[in-house]
């Protein structure tokens, strides 16, 4: 009689820690979860807003809205329900993420081809070296009567700048298209595909996933970062007309006032540094208002 009230006794005991051990880990599960999730939508907030689409902006109200709802279960201490409801808001992320990774592969695709384009950036490194012969032909006086030159109209005098620059537009380029391929292998991480044909995800799963995504849009944004700081070296000699236009010190021209920028890459200059587009849109606007008065 008293081993089988030991027995009993031990086996309530290990049922009662396994329960609370149990409720343990799922209250860590579900505040790792918040935290995580948190970080993820303030990180997706400016990408949705610089790049609105109805679908995608549909996409966010409701994670949003299943965020919300997740929340307050985990503040209510309805672990179980939290838990459950953040797996499935992560697995939203991901589908939203998807998409906008691919749209941040296109933009760093069309960037990095039309910087290489407008800009003749492989001709400009390959001619423009302070230590070449071709150096000598801008280091003397210009005779008319005598001397021929060494330039056409695709390239100018204003360009001389380039003998000192080329070796760092050479480099922008580069890496630009270094963080591009970065950008693809992280999206195309044959890790990620096996998680995705599993029948049954991990919460952790799902984490590498969400990180790998945004690991994704950080490199496109890297690489269309050195792709426009082409333009703006070899737009330099436009700095002063931009102060005149908009009554700007130089450390005032902020990527919505740098027309070095074709206006079409302005809004991923403005989501490279995780600033608002539109916001920024209407500040020009209130900037242009003032000083035509």
């Amino acid at each position: 009689m008293k081993l089988l009230k030991l027995t009993a006794f031990v086996i309530t005991t290990l049922i009662l820690i396994y329960s609370e051990a149990s409720a343990i880990s799922v209250s860590v599960r579900s505040s790792k979860d918040y935290y995580f999730t948190t970080k993820i939508l303030r990180e997706m907030k400016p990408m949705i807003t610089n790049f609105r689409t109805d679908e995608n902006q549909k996409a966010m109200d409701s994670l949003m809205k299943n965020f919300e709802e997740a929340t307050l279960e985990h503040y209510g201490t309805n672990y179980d329900t939290s838990a459950m409801k953040y797996y499935n808001l992560k697995l939203e992320i991901i589908k939203l993420l998807e998409s906008v990774c691919n749209l941040y592969l296109e933009r760093t695709k069309e960037i990095l081809t039309a910087t290489a384009l407008d800009n003749n950036v492989i001709e400009i490194f390959i001619t423009y070296d302070k230590n070449s012969g071709y150096a000598s032909y801008f280091n003397k006086p210009f005779d008319p009567l005598k001397d021929v030159k060494p330039y056409d109209e695709k390239f100018t005098a204003k360009d001389y700048h380039f003998f000192f620059d080329s070796q760092k537009v050479e480099s922008y380029l580069r890496n630009g298209h270094f963080n591009y391929s970065e950008a693809k292998r992280f999206f195309n991480d044959p890790e990620v595909a096996f998680i995705k044909s599993r029948k049954k995800i991990k919460p952790d799963q799902l984490n590498y996933i969400i990180e790998r995504y945004i690991n994704t849009i950080q490199a496109c944004r890297t690489a269309k970062q050195l792709a426009l700081e082409i333009y703006k070296i070899k737009n330099e000699f436009n700095t002063g007309a931009i102060q005149n236009k908009y009554d700007l010190r130089k450390d005032q021209i902020t990527p919505i006032f740098d027309d070095r920028i074709p206006e079409k890459f302005k809004v991923d200059a403005i989501d490279n540094i995780k600033m608002l587009y539109p916001v920024e849109l209407e500040r020009r606007k209130k900037t242009a208002a003032l000083n035509n008065k």
